[in-house]
């Protein structure tokens, strides 16, 4: 793992040791925390851009549907 330095407020540092005895470890929960958070909102924001899409995409579908059903409908009449 590499290691890096860096200055943090001491407000920071308090709330960091209330939290446990190994800050490294803290961090890094808080980190990968904030990681899989961030990851989260990305794909819901991904998925609502795609709903609006198909939702766009998909506006006439069950009217298209509706039409298609009813030319089957009449194919297998007539064939009959």
């Amino acid at each position: 793992m590499t290691k890096i330095s860096v200055s943090l407020p001491e407000e920071i540092i308090e709330f960091i040791d209330k939290q446990g005895k190994n800050r490294s470890k803290t961090i890094v929960t808080i980190l990968e925390d904030f990681k899989t958070k961030k990851q989260q909102d990305e794909l819901e924001k991904e998925y609502e851009e795609y709903a609006k899409f198909c939702e766009e995409d998909d506006k006439d579908f069950w009217q298209d549907w509706e039409k298609a059903s009813v030319e089957d409908i009449n194919r297998g009449c007539i064939n009959e």
